[in-house]
This record gives C-alpha cells, structure tokens and sequence, in this order.
C-alpha cells in the first residue's frame, strides 16, 4: 500500500517535485522509489515524457485498484484507532479558507486541546474539490451546503447562515442605489425587519458584482439568484476566493454576496449591506462524508464539539 501511495501521490499532483513536496521527501527518492517499483512489476507506470506526466496503461490499472481498496484501508485504521478511544488516530477534514479561517478555528483549537494525541489534518482546497475527495478518501470530514452527489451523505446539520448583498457605500449615491442598506452593526445585533431593507432588483444591471468561478458552491448560488429575479449584473468579474471579493469590494472595486459570518469577523468600514428577497440567500451546511464510509469516534468527537460551541455562541447572543 505504502507504495502505491506513492504512485497516487504522483498521480494526484501530474508532478514528481510537487509530489515529493507533498510526501515530505526529495525528489530524487520518490524517483528511485518510483524506479523500483516499476522494476519489480515490469512495466513503466509513469511517461515523464509528458507535462504534466501521465500515467501509462499499467498506472492506470494499479490506480483503479488503488482507489478500490483505499476506502476500506481507511475504514480499518478508522476502526483499528478506535479502540484506542480519541487517545490515538487522525482524521483529515477538507475546507475551504472562509470555513477553515471564519467558521471552524474555535472547534480546531478545542478539539486539539481536548484530543491532544489525535492528529487532526485541515486541508484547505476550493468547494468545488471536496467530492472528489472524499470519495478518493483524501479527506474523512467536510462541511458542505449542497449534497449533489449520491455516494455522499449527510450525518448531520453543521450550522446556517445568510447571504447579503455588499456594496460599497460610496457607490450607493452615483448609482441612485437605495438608500435603505443596512450597515455592520445592525447585522451583529439583528435588530431590523430583512423586508425594510431589500435591494431594488432593478438596479442588478447598474453593479459591477464580484462573483466566484465556476466549480464554486457560490458561483452557482450567485447564477440561481440572478435566474430567480431574471436579471443580472450589468458587468461580472470572477475570483477564487469568497474572502477576496469581500475585501476587494470593501475596496470599492463593486459589489459581492457576503455571509453573515464574514461581515460579523471581518469589517470592511467601506462597505453597506442589502437584503435579498428569495430563500437562496440562507445556506444550509452539513457534516458530510462518503455514503459507506465508518464513522470513527474522531469524526463524531469533531461534529460534537462544533456543534456544543455553536449552541454556547448563540446562547450568548440572545
């Protein structure tokens, strides 16, 4: 198995030197690692005659069985660790930079306070990776708002939170915006009625919007709104990161969708908030992980403690 890994790490990456990066090895040790391995079996698995290098006919068949047996290797160490009771193990949890910079560093420091012998693994990649990942059990835990695929499941709900549309303030007078906008305050207290506050939809074609790429859970989210109102922006630029159009609309490059979260952790003093008038501005997000995968007592002992800390926060809110 160790050797395979190897190969998959390679596989993963297209790349020998990103691939020792990741292994924590050089790159000539994975080569003469890789050089063995293919003299023990015959065939070449790799042709590095290609960038990124491809695998050849019999790499493609060590992988497929590879990611065959894999989950079931992590479902034994899952169980195997278990028995140590939360005194041993790792579990690896995927999220994106707002979930692993906004939502999650509270239950990551208490969680490795509380466990301090299990090793937990936070793998920062954009939403749009996580199925894959926990499929190919590159992850064991992700938080995520859409169950789009039937191999994944849900164990539970993880938290909500609302969408507003930012705009910069000093927009709001040139383009005849409303001037019913909310401003950061009266989002952390909560002490408005949404219906007082509502974004015209007929001036979405005034707004140069912010928006994620496609793959994003947000970019779709985004394209829903403005399909639900049958409108749109009047110019779009797209970025990779939800925290990036945040800041950069508090720079006043335009407008983007923020969170609550984001609005209450990072104040852009620039910026001004409308509501929108349809559900698809609340985001639903979940525990999720592979459909047959073993729950292990790290995972359940991560859900928890987030879960706890969300319910002591919003206790001290009221």
């Amino acid at each position: 198995m160790k050797d395979m890994e190897l190969v998959y790490a390679i596989y993963r990456n297209g790349s020998f030197s990103k691939a020792a990066d990741e292994l924590y090895i050089s790159q000539s040790s994975l080569s003469m690692a890789i050089q063995r391995i293919e003299s023990e079996i015959g065939v070449p698995l790799f042709d590095r005659r290609q960038h990124p290098v491809k695998l050849t006919q019999a790499g493609h068949e060590l992988i497929r069985f590879y990611q065959d047996v894999k989950p079931r290797k992590t479902d034994m160490l899952a169980r195997i660790q278990d028995l140590a009771e939360l005194r041993s193990g790792s579990i690896s949890v995927g999220g994106t930079h707002y979930l692993l910079s906004y939502v999650l560093p509270r239950t990551i420091v208490s969680f490795t306070a509380q466990y301090p012998n299990m090793a937990l693994n936070l793998i920062e990649v954009p939403s749009n990776r996580f199925n894959d990942m926990l499929l190919n059990c590159d992850i064991d835990l992700c938080i995520k708002c859409d169950l789009d695929s039937p191999k994944l499941q849900s164990i539970g709900h993880a938290f909500f939170d609302k969408l507003f549309l930012a705009v910069p303030a000093e927009q709001v007078k040139p383009l005849n915006l409303s001037s019913n906008a909310l401003n950061r305050e009266q989002i952390i207290k909560g002490d408005y009625h949404p219906f007082d506050h509502y974004f015209r939809i007929e001036d979405f074609p005034k707004l140069t919007f912010l928006q994620l790429s496609p793959g994003n859970s947000l970019y779709k989210r985004s394209e829903d709104i403005f399909k639900h109102f049958q409108i749109r922006p009047g110019k779009v630029i797209r970025f990779n990161q939800f925290v990036t159009t945040y800041i950069l609309a508090g720079n006043g490059l335009g407008c983007t969708l923020a969170s609550s979260r984001l609005i209450t952790q990072n104040n852009q003093p620039r910026l001004v908030y409308y509501e929108l008038p349809t559900p698809l501005i609340i985001r639903d997000f979940h525990f999720t992980v592979r459909k047959d995968a073993y729950i292990s007592r790290g995972i359940q002992a991560f859900c928890s403690l987030f879960t706890q800390l969300e319910s002591e926060e919003a206790a001290q809110q009221k």
